[in-house]
């Protein structure tokens, strides 16, 4: 039996319309009929042969080879979905830095291809102001530096292994996420006592990414928009306002303190420490909560950099020698297997790309992942290397995209927990199978990890 084909031709497209209105205006029955619809049309798109639907769907634990079947229709091929896809490292480096190409439409309107709208409270639907890294002080980046290795030290001491279980501890929610939200907490100056419902509203934003683009159930997009609305409201009533980068809230961070009372979401922080200005707004999400959503892409990142370094025990072995590598080690799991996969763009204006002419409201998808294994810029780009001289030439965590402000935190977050992770178990290996999301196309990390030591 042949494969189906998929043609370049536009007028093919079966797309949903947009929903129109955001998720808190429109009832149960109307939003669960839009996003099983949508679902529906994204099956029948990869069912008929199209590398994008299949992306999607996110049921595939591996997504790299439907990135190479796009790679193999050319730089630049339509999608029956109604988006434009590239997995070429040139054209998408082009887009992403490209004036001509957005996050929203030049109206505001979401286009078809996004399934839903959030509204004013996600600020994966605004454009962001990238902050340049030499704009932070350095003494305020020493002292992020610092909270953020004391919280993830505190919380692995504080691992304590279950007897009856086959392995030493679960990497992800028994370390990495405990250490990523405590820290990310301490930073933003959220107070102690309301570490904990930070924690459980962060957690509930997990799928909000991969939302925009792929549906997901009516009970993960309630539990999305009313988490979005509650994190707001705590952070204003906190007081908290924090830069773009999420790095310097007008009240300082504050040291953490190793009062064993500490709420489990990280230690205690008292409040102390230097400030610095500030152009986030208390109570918006352009500061503090996109902040917060920077959480979920460490937690990725550094999930996907051990699996990495684990599938590769030399490499672990010799980071564990050298924790320096920590950096290194980043950077290439960021070219090798980023938290964020793809990038989604609209075209403000009618605008020539790879050859081809795209409307005003184009939609382009940048499958940043698969443009980090473009063999055309990378040598050997399947393998996982930490000497590797151009890892830094990926596009992942790009600066003019959404994460672009909270890149700089992200980064340090995942280095100071492979540092932490290599410092107290060199002989950390995998003890069971690893769990991972489905219906997860755009946030790409492990769910759970049982680790041994």
């Amino acid at each position: 039996m042949a494969e189906p084909t998929v043609t370049d031709d536009p007028a093919r497209a079966l797309t949903q319309p947009p929903l129109g209105r955001t998720v808190s205006a429109v009832a149960d029955p109307e939003l669960g009929a839009h996003l099983l619809e949508t679902r529906g049309i994204h099956w029948i798109h990869a069912a008929n042969g199209d590398p994008y639907a299949a992306v999607l769907r996110g049921q595939a634990d591996d997504p790299y080879p439907a990135y190479e079947r796009v790679r193999a229709r050319g730089v630049l091929s339509f999608s029956p979905t109604g988006s434009w896809v590239t997995a070429d490292h040139a054209v998408a480096a082009s887009v992403l830095c490209s004036t001509e190409f957005g996050v929203p439409g030049a109206d505001g309107v979401p286009v078809p291809q996004q399934v839903l709208s959030y509204g004013e409270g996600c600020p994966l639907e605004h454009e962001q102001a990238p902050r340049a890294a030499a704009e932070v002080p350095g003494a305020w980046a020493g002292q992020r530096r610092a909270v953020v290795e004391e919280v993830h030290r505190q919380i692995l001491e504080g691992l304590a292994p279950d007897p009856s279980a086959s392995y030493a501890f679960e990497l992800v929610g028994g370390f990495v996420r405990p250490a990523v939200t405590g820290a990310a907490a301490a930073v933003l100056g959220v107070p102690a006592g309301r570490r904990g419902e930070f924690a459980e509203l962060v957690e509930r934003l997990r799928p909000l990414s991969d939302s925009l683009l792929a549906p997901q159930s009516l009970r993960t997009v309630r539990a999305a928009d009313g988490a979005l609305a509650a994190l707001t409201a705590l952070l204003a009533e906190a007081g908290v306002s924090a830069a773009t980068d999420g790095s310097d809230p007008s009240s300082g961070p504050s040291a953490p303190s190793s009062d064993p009372s500490a709420s489990s979401s990280g230690p205690t922080a008292p409040s102390s420490g230097p400030t610095a200005p500030s152009s986030g707004v208390a109570g918006r999400p352009d500061g503090a909560l996109l902040s917060a959503l920077g959480v979920t892409a460490a937690v990725q990142l550094t999930g996907n950099a051990v699996l990495a370094l684990l599938a590769h025990p030399e490499q672990w072995r010799e980071l564990c020698a050298r924790p320096g590598l920590a950096a290194a080690a980043v950077e290439e799991t960021l070219r090798y297997d980023p938290p964020v996969q793809l990038d989604a763009r609209v075209a403000r204006v009618e605008t020539e790309l790879a050859g081809r002419r795209l409307p005003a409201g184009a939609h382009v998808v940048v499958l940043t992942a698969g443009t980090g294994r473009d063999p055309g810029v990378f040598t050997d780009p399947e393998r996982f290397d930490l000497a590797r001289p151009d890892a830094t030439a990926h596009l992942a965590l790009h600066p003019a995209g959404p994460y672009g402000p909270v890149a700089s935190l992200v980064r340090l977050q995942a280095e100071v927990a492979l540092r932490t992770l290599a410092g107290r178990f060199p002989g950390l290996r995998k003890a069971g199978p690893v769990l991972r999301p489905r219906r997860a196309p755009v946030g790409r990390g492990p769910l759970s990890v049982p680790v041994g030591s």
